[in-house]
Parts: C-alpha cells; sequence; structure tokens
C-alpha cells in the first residue's frame, strides 16, 4: 500500500505545478505575439471569434476528461484569451507608431500612489513600456498641462463610470486640450472602508473619500447617522490622511489594492451603489497615433451645431447613414455661450477608414465646430461564450437521447412545440392569464426579518414567498443563515402562510437538496450559461426561474432553457432581469421590448424583476405597470421592514411601498 504524501510533500508539489503553469503561459505568451507579427503581411483581424469559440467547445471537453467543470475551464481561458488580444493588440501598436517606443514612459495621473487613475495606470502600460516615472497631480487640468508642456509622455484621465456616469470635468477640459486621446482602458472598482487601526464600522465617525467614490457609493453613505464625510482630491489623498492619523474613528473610501500601499485594511467591502461597478479611463498624448488595421478601434470627437430644430438629429442620422456604431454621447455646456452645448462622441471605427471619413466629411458640412480628439485601439474584450447547443455534454450523460430531443421537429422551447405552458405551484398558477407577484427579502438576513415579509406578502395577495442565501461571489464576512438554515426558515415560513416559496441555486451540488425542499428554483443572471448548473436543474421535478444574463441575447435565454428542458424538466419560467448599460442611470437597462419578443418565440411563461434597473424605487411601480402591459406573466419584487438596511443587491420596497404597489395592480 502507497504511504500517503504529507501536507509538506503535497505543498511543494503544487508548488512546483505552479511553477510550471506559470512556464506555460509565459510561453503561450510568447506564441500570442508570433501570431500577431503572422498577422501584419495579411492585415488579418487580432481576434477570430471562431476559432475562440471553437478552442473552447474542445478544451472544455478535454476538461470534463480530466475532472474539470465547463464554468472553470471557461473562466480560465477567457481570462488568457482576453490577455492574449490586448498583448498582441500592444505589439501590433508599437509596431505602427515606431517613433513612439522608449523604455521608460512618463505619466500624469490624478492623486499619488493608490488612486484608481494608479491603479489603471499601471495596468494599461504594464504592456507597453518596461518602466514608468509618476506624475501624480492635484486636478485634470494639472494632469492636461503636464502634457502638453512636455513634462509627461502620457495622462491617464477618468472619463466615466457605471454607477455616477460621465465626469464632467474631463470633459470640460477636453473641450480645449491640443492633446489627443490615443488609449482607453476599462477598470473594474471595489470600493471599501479602510482603516489604519483596529476597529468596527459602528465606531467610525469621520470618512475621507474623493467625490467621485462617495457619489457612486451614496447609498451606503445615506445610510450613516453622526458619520462626517470630508473631501479629498483623490483616494489616494484620503488613505494618506487616514493612515498618518491612526485613528479607530475615521476610514477611507477607495479599493482594497490602493489602501495596501498605505498599510490600511478594509472593514467592509461592496460599498458601491451598484455592485458591477467599473470605471473607464482614457490616454491621452501630445501626438495623435495610428492604429493598426487589425485592431478593433474608436474614435471620438467634439461638435457643436445650429441652434435650431433638428440640427442635432441631422448630425446624428450620418453616423447611421455611414453604418456607424455610436457608443457614447456627452453634452457639456459651452462657456461664455449659455443654453448652447458642446457633444462628445465615440464611435467605433478606424479613422483611416473611408466611412469614417466620409462620415466626417459630411459633419463638416453641417456642424458649427468638428475636432477629432482621437482614434485609439478599443481596449474591451468581450468574452466568447460558446452557444449552449455547441458544448459537449459530460460524459456519462445520454448524449444520443439528448442530442435527438433537441433535434426532433422544432426545439422543445419553441412556441411551435405546445400550446402556452402553465406551471401550477399549489394553488398559484403561472402563465394561466394571471399577474403573479413574487415577494419577499432578496437575502435572508434573520427569522423575524422573513416572517415580517411573509406576513406582507400574504396579507397583499402576492402569491409565491422568495429569499435566497446571500450571493456568494461577494463573499462578505457575515452571520446570516447558511443554506441549511435558509431553506429550513423558508420551510416554516411557507408552511405559516401557505406561500409556495423560490429561492436560487448557485451551484450544482446545491441542486437536489434545494429541490427537495423548495417549490421552486431560480437561476440568477450570472448562472444563466453555468452549463452543469443547467443540466442539473433539468434533472429535478421542481419549477425553475431562469434569469437572462447581463449580456445575453433572448436566443442565448431560450438556449439556456433548451438545455433544461432537454434533461426532462419542462417547467421553466423566464425571467428578463436587465442589459448591460454603461450610461450610469441605473445598474441595467430593463428590456421591455424582450417580454412579447419572448411571448412570439416561445411559449414559456415570461415574468421581469426590474429591481436591478431601477435608481430610484419610485420607478418601480410604473415599471411593474409596463411589464404587465406588454404582457409579462408576473412580477419579482424585494421587500423588507427597513430598506436602508437590506443586504440585496437591487432596489428594496418598504411594506408600505409594498402595499400600494399591490393595490395599483389590483385596481
Amino acid at each position: 500500500m502507497t504511504k500517503p504524501l504529507s501536507l509538506d510533500e503535497i505543498r511543494k508539489e503544487i508548488t512546483e505545478l505552479d511553477s510550471s503553469v506559470l512556464k506555460l503561459l509565459s510561453r503561450r505568451r510568447e506564441l500570442s505575439l508570433d501570431v500577431a507579427r503572422s498577422k501584419i503581411e495579411v492585415t488579418k483581424a487580432v481576434r477570430d471569434q471562431a476559432r475562440e469559440e471553437a478552442l473552447l467547445v474542445t478544451l472544455i471537453k478535454k476538461g470534463r476528461d480530466l475532472g474539470l467543470d465547463a464554468h472553470y475551464v471557461t473562466q480560465i481561458y477567457h481570462t488568457i484569451i482576453e490577455d492574449s488580444v490586448l498583448t498582441q493588440q500592444a505589439l501590433l501598436q508599437q509596431l505602427a507608431n515606431p517613433e513612439n517606443r522608449q523604455p521608460v514612459y512618463r505619466v500624469a495621473f490624478l492623486g499619488d500612489k493608490g488612486s484608481y487613475s494608479y491603479l489603471a495606470m499601471r495596468k494599461y502600460f504594464s504592456r507597453i513600456c518596461e518602466d514608468l516615472v509618476e506624475r501624480g497631480c492635484s486636478s485634470f487640468t494639472q494632469i492636461i498641462q503636464e502634457v502638453e508642456s512636455g513634462n509627461a509622455d502620457y495622462a491617464m484621465l477618468p472619463i466615466e463610470n457605471t454607477s455616477s456616469g460621465g465626469i464632467t470635468q474631463v470633459y470640460d477640459v477636453l473641450q480645449h486640450t491640443t492633446c489627443s486621446i490615443v488609449g482607453e482602458m476599462t477598470l473594474p472598482v471595489e470600493h471599501c472602508l479602510l482603516t489604519a487601526a483596529p476597529t468596527t464600522e459602528n465606531q467610525i465617525n469621520t470618512i475621507y473619500a474623493h467625490f467621485q467614490p462617495a457619489q457612486q457609493c451614496s447609498e451606503y453613505l445615506d445610510t450613516l447617522t453622526g458619520v462626517k464625510i470630508e473631501p479629498c482630491d483623490s483616494s489616494s489623498s484620503a488613505f494618506l490622511k487616514v493612515s498618518e492619523l491612526k485613528d479607530p474613528h475615521v476610514a477611507a473610501i477607495g479599493s482594497a489594492d490602493g489602501g495596501e500601499l498605505y498599510g490600511l485594511t478594509p472593514i467592509k467591502t461592496g460599498l458601491a451603489n451598484q455592485k458591477e461597478n467599473f470605471s473607464r479611463f482614457i490616454v491621452i498624448a501630445r501626438k495623435p497615433v495610428e492604429v493598426a488595421e487589425q485592431i478593433p478601434a474608436k474614435t471620438t470627437l467634439i461638435m457643436s451645431v445650429d441652434q435650431k430644430p433638428g440640427s442635432l438629429v441631422e448630425a446624428l442620422l450620418v453616423m447611421r447613414e455611414h453604418g456607424l456604431n455610436m457608443c457614447k454621447l456627452e453634452s457639456r455646456p459651452i462657456q461664455g455661450n449659455p443654453w448652447e452645448e458642446m457633444f462628445y462622441i465615440d464611435v467605433e471605427g478606424n479613422l483611416r477608414s473611408s466611412n469614417v471619413q466620409s462620415a466626417l466629411e459630411a459633419l463638416t458640412r453641417i456642424t458649427r465646430y468638428l475636432k477629432v480628439l482621437g482614434c485609439y485601439p478599443s481596449e474591451e474584450v468581450s468574452p466568447t461564450q460558446v452557444p449552449l447547443e455547441k458544448l459537449p455534454l459530460p460524459t456519462g450523460d445520454n448524449t444520443e437521447g439528448s442530442s435527438k430531443t433537441k433535434t426532433s421537429s422544432a426545439p422543445l422551447v419553441s412556441r411551435e412545440s405546445q400550446e402556452n405552458t402553465q406551471i401550477r405551484l399549489r394553488n398559484v398558477t403561472i402563465g394561466g392569464g394571471q399577474f403573479v407577484t413574487f415577494a419577499g427579502p432578496g437575502v435572508i438576513e434573520s427569522q423575524a426579518q422573513l416572517m415580517a415579509c411573509a406576513q406582507q406578502v400574504k396579507e397583499h395577495g402576492a402569491a409565491v414567498l422568495r429569499g435566497a442565501l446571500y450571493p456568494p461571489q461577494l463573499n462578505l464576512d457575515n452571520n446570516l443563515p447558511n443554506q441549511g438554515q435558509t431553506l429550513q426558515l423558508l420551510r416554516e415560513a411557507g408552511l405559516r402562510y401557505e406561500l409556495p416559496f423560490v429561492t436560487e441555486v448557485h451551484q450544482p451540488d446545491q441542486v437536489a437538496e434545494v429541490a427537495r425542499q423548495a417549490d421552486l428554483l431560480q437561476i440568477g443572471a450570472r448562472n444563466m450559461q453555468n452549463l452543469e448548473l443547467l443540466q442539473e436543474v433539468g434533472r429535478t421535478h421542481r419549477p425553475v426561474i431562469l434569469k437572462r444574463g447581463l449580456m445575453a441575447s433572448l436566443d442565448e435565454l431560450l438556449q439556456a432553457a433548451e438545455t433544461i428542458m432537454a434533461q426532462g424538466n419542462r417547467q421553466v419560467i423566464l425571467c428578463e432581469r436587465g442589459i448591460r448599460t454603461f450610461e450610469g442611470a441605473a445598474r441595467q437597462t430593463l428590456d421591455l421590448g424582450a417580454i412579447p419578443a419572448l411571448k412570439s418565440m416561445t411559449h414559456l411563461p415570461v415574468i421581469v424583476d426590474p429591481t436591478h434597473a431601477i435608481s430610484d424605487i419610485n420607478q418601480l411601480a410604473p415599471l411593474t405597470y409596463a411589464s404587465r402591459a406588454a404582457g409579462a406573466d408576473g412580477i419579482i419584487v424585494d421587500i423588507h421592514p427597513q430598506p436602508d438596511t437590506a443586504l440585496s443587491d437591487g432596489k428594496t420596497l418598504s411594506f408600505e411601498q409594498f402595499s400600494n404597489l399591490m393595490s395599483g395592480l389590483s385596481a
């Protein structure tokens, strides 16, 4: 019998394997650069998403043979592919602009070490130079001046955030600069509460923060009483102040990585109004750059139009007529010209391309002012999604049988395959012509909280009680009920108030236990393409709510439903909950047009969850009524006895607001 390895031996082998993995990743990056060089002569695009898709399908199959699930393999290779694309783009840009190549770049940015601009700068320039001379600045105007005067080669400027929207001061300084935009990048932003001394959240009486992070965390800050917010000119200034004070009563808002540079420790995470919080930065230089033809490009311009009806519409129609996708439109007042606006426009396209040039010529004839601020590589590398029908089934499944099911006559989800599906939960029918309300706490915090919500659900005529574990991806340290306790609490509340209940499953190994007790399962937007989870709920006898992913098309949503149904479970409810937006008004944009579209495509019931697509709780009722008018079969809402303290990441109704909503629905 072989003697088992000791812990030290296991750790040694893991360390050796990690070193081997790093060497392999390094070699893979070298090969990706060789690929880029081979594309120069043939002018072939950097990305080949058909090949990426085929590669992922093959890797998922090989991973399964090695005991690795599809979700794990996909996440790893999305990161590898993104690195490969950005590395190739950086090389092609260097070759297209040889005069800009140098080992050291001087870069101006807002604040000092640890600011978000600093982190964005380090990430962006790590691909294109060997070393940086960092020039921290106290204002956006100073940053521009550093580049214009030649004291800096480049500058990193934040331009917009998914929570707080466009950064108006930056747009205003761009209006008058002679510099050009030469690059962009998007940085995930995770705001934390950080301290320099051991303390707890309720001991804090002063918070130092730059106004942008403070604005992005306004909902959290509004819940605090007796806490003073001290403004700083950057997040790094806030870190420095707190590190110098070493006072258990003061804290800073910023990133954990930035705070670590100042010896600060996060005591609370996830402060932003939107949990999926991103900031977009632009890179500027004194001279424009040439963008290699193989690289997807953006062109930014500013313009003003005549002050007469239809002038702006006429200018924007030029984009459509020349086949250009406008991905950003921002307006700012023209100083000295009351009520006149300067418009900032981002379009997808290379300045050297014929359609962009033709569009600029047309705009020149109909605008009062027109200037190109820059053409630059697009750094947005969207993950390649493998269509669910192309994903190989796990080994051991009845592949032949599943294949026959999918290819026979019409897809299971198709309206052609059967009449409208009606799903019955105890005394509730979903899809039977009645508008059904699903209500309860987004996160179950305690028995008292859940029982209070269940009583409201029962009293106001909602049909289904909802509640869930805290989403595991947020990894917050708290004393919330675990999965077993959550199910028990839901079961008790459901029995007491005679309500069917629904809860979310995040992982395949949760499904069997949850399905044993819950009346209805829910798959969240993040897991809409988690094949193992879809197939696992497809093997249960419980109805399933399937939420549309943030970047998913309606076809992809239906493909996910098809995967569930192919396993035998035909009780699927589709849920529209919003698609990704960068406009800053809300976390997502609710696609009400998806409701009638889905109704024409499938026999499955369609419900709506608007809680992530509103910035103001007063918007929920109008969206609810609009959803019903558009043909939805029901609505999902979060309720809480004290909404300001709710841990749900969607907007939450008070009991009074919930009562008013239900009264409006019954009127």
